[in-house]
């Protein structure tokens, strides 16, 4: 993701009952940010993530394949 300014992050990744199974937060100056899930502990599926940034918060959903 991109950050248009240095902002503090949080990305939450929920299974697809609302259950949250990892979460990164951090701080990043101004620029593309790039995280690594190792998803191997959980099951392939539909997963949603949230990223909030400063006031921008947005939810997307994921498909995760092994």
């Amino acid at each position: 993701f991109s950050l248009p300014v240095a902002s503090d992050y949080k990305l939450a990744i929920f299974n697809v009952n609302g259950q949250m199974v990892e979460e990164f937060n951090g701080h990043s100056e101004a620029g593309t940010v790039s995280l690594t899930w190792d998803g191997s502990r959980v099951a392939s599926g539909v997963y949603l993530y949230r990223l909030s940034a400063g006031e921008f918060t947005q939810t997307k959903k994921m498909m995760l394949l092994k």
